[in-house]
């Protein structure tokens, strides 16, 4: 019986496979190679596989062959080079021990390797190595083209964002989706639950992404996250873990995004005080920050109020997640006392705010009528908003000039000398613009917030002097005028230490006259600090 030479071929792609030019030369050259050496043969076609794999899952010729070879029924294997059969070292490694364990001759379009000779598997290993190195070198400028592509606005893959479709591999808009998402927003915006938005939707046939006729709750929250419909989103490569912000067609205003990520802030902000008050009231959760990891600060009750405590829940955490997650250490591993707490941090705001020249101030102007109108606010408002649609016109005209300058050089149409100059101004042309629309962004918001606050120091404020009445749903209402949040950090065994950040400078600020012999000339109120600290006493380590 004659000997028969087994021909295995490969390529890394469907693509290649479809073009057959690659696995056609395989073959044509071992059908070659069987002649010369006078052997049948017999061709084991892989296909279009990948040989990067940490295993064979995806090579089931592969796996027959090499089942084949360690029965004793091939004794000679042809392929092109020594990566048809894998470029993962680890795949390769056993596969090379199957062969000389199995006397195996090695063909490939370079020569013969007998595997038992000390010289052939030298070369063999060497040769092993090389295409390893080519591959890597191969995956890596795969991964910096992608990751270049993406830097200049080419989508990262996979179906669009809903809004978008997708045009010369970048996002544009899909006018049919996004006066969904304009809908969406400007729902939630006025304070549309979720569930009603869902509703509206299937009522209007609206299908989603993958079109299922039903929206679902979570979907609805997920879209209102998205960074895209502002004009950007952010990419994180997960090889050097660089995350890079990639620039795309915004397709909503971005007062209105931002309206809808406050409006969701405060609503996060609410379910967890919600949660935490089902049953009992806390007057700081929703403000403790632990100091050392970050994490919003738990709260337990028992029925003798000196036992009841706020902590960090990060340990817990730790303890439930530690076999799926990454765990975060903290150090805060002492309790602080509830009652003590709630009444320490009550009595030094209200020391705070009592003496504020400041806050006085804001009281008296509202009171007596001396600051801007709401009525001159909404005015001041509209021409902003005016300027921000300016801006947004102005950016997109910029956007369409890059895009035009970057297909004149794809086609060569000038000088690529000349262009990278002339896209590098109008770039920078792009980057203050969007500076100039961020500053009016903050303009508008600090306007629309002013006009909240306004509100607030007109039912507080002429109650000042009688807050310790305040019952403790009012109490809770007045902190969320005035702080931003309480860090806990663990000093030593017997102290916490809290950092108590206002949202303005009251801690401190000083009142002067203009001038002392002349006081209708008017006075100075300067600003203080926004933060102060506050020892208390912790309850024993956890």
């Amino acid at each position: 019986m004659s000997e028969v030479l087994n021909i295995y071929t490969r390529v890394s792609t469907i693509v290649q496979e479809e073009k057959g030019s690659s696995l056609d030369s395989q073959k044509e050259l071992g059908i070659k190679k069987s002649k010369e050496l006078g052997f049948d043969h017999k061709v084991w076609n892989e296909g279009g596989q990948s040989s990067s794999k940490d295993d064979l899952e995806n090579r089931p010729v592969l796996v027959e062959l090499l089942s084949e070879i360690n029965e004793g029924r091939v004794k000679h294997l042809f392929v092109f080079n020594t990566d048809r059969l894998s470029r993962n070292d680890h795949t390769w490694s056993m596969i090379r021990i199957k062969l000389i364990q199995n006397d195996v001759t090695l063909y490939t379009s370079e020569g013969k390797y007998l595997l038992s000779d000390p010289m052939n598997k030298l070369l063999l290993g060497i040769m092993s190595e090389i295409s390893s190195y080519d591959n890597q070198i191969r995956t890596e400028r795969s991964r910096l083209g992608k990751l270049n592509k993406i830097k200049k606005g080419n989508w990262m893959g996979g179906p669009p964002p809903f809004g978008y479709r997708l045009e010369n591999k970048r996002l544009v808009e899909n006018p049919d989706e996004s006066k969904w998402v304009k809908f969406i927003f400007e729902s939630y915006r006025d304070h549309k639950s979720t569930r009603w938005i869902k509703q509206e939707l299937l009522k209007n046939g609206v299908s989603t992404r993958r079109n299922k006729d039903v929206w679902s709750l979570g979907s609805i929250e997920k879209l209102i996250t998205n960074t895209h419909y502002s004009g950007f989103y952010n990419y994180t490569d997960k090889k050097s873990e660089t995350t890079i912000r990639v620039d795309c067609p915004p397709i909503l205003p971005p007062t209105l995004v931002r309206d809808v990520r406050s409006i969701r802030d405060s609503n996060s902000r609410k379910r967890n005080m919600r949660k935490s008050n089902f049953i009992h009231f806390y007057l700081l959760r929703e403000f403790l920050v632990c100091g050392s990891c970050g994490s919003r600060m738990s709260a337990r009750t028992y029925p003798d109020p000196e036992k009841s405590y706020y902590y960090c829940p990060r340990r817990e955490r730790n303890y439930v997640n530690e076999d799926t997650e990454k765990v975060k250490e903290c150090s805060n591993n002492r309790y602080i006392k509830i009652e003590r707490t709630d009444q320490l941090v009550w009595d030094t705001i209200i020391d705070v705010m009592s003496k504020s020249n400041l806050f006085k101030q804001e009281i008296k102007t509202k009171v007596m009528g001396e600051s801007k109108s709401h009525s001159d606010q909404s005015i001041e408002i509209k021409k902003l908003k005016r300027k921000l649609k300016r801006i947004e016109i102005e950016i997109e005209e910029t956007t369409d000039s890059i895009v035009h300058l970057e297909t004149d050089r794809v086609l060569q149409r000038r000088d690529s000398g000349e262009l990278e100059s002339i896209m590098k101004k109008v770039e920078d042309v792009r980057n203050d613009l969007r500076s100039n629309q961020e500053e009016v962004i903050d303009q508008i918001h600090r306007l629309e917030s002013q006009g909240k606050w306004i509100d607030w120091v007109g039912h507080f404020g002429e109650r000042v002097t009688k807050m310790n009445d305040f019952t403790q749903e009012e109490k809770k209402e007045f902190l969320n005028g005035v702080l931003e949040k309480i860090t806990v950090n663990t000093l030593d065994i017997q102290n916490h230490e809290l950092k108590i950040e206002f949202k303005y400078p009251y801690v401190d600020d000083t009142f002067s006259w203009k001038d002392v012999s002349n006081k209708s000339l008017g006075y100075d109120i300067s600003d203080g600090r926004r933060d102060l600290l506050l020892r208390v006493e912790s309850l024993k380590k956890k």
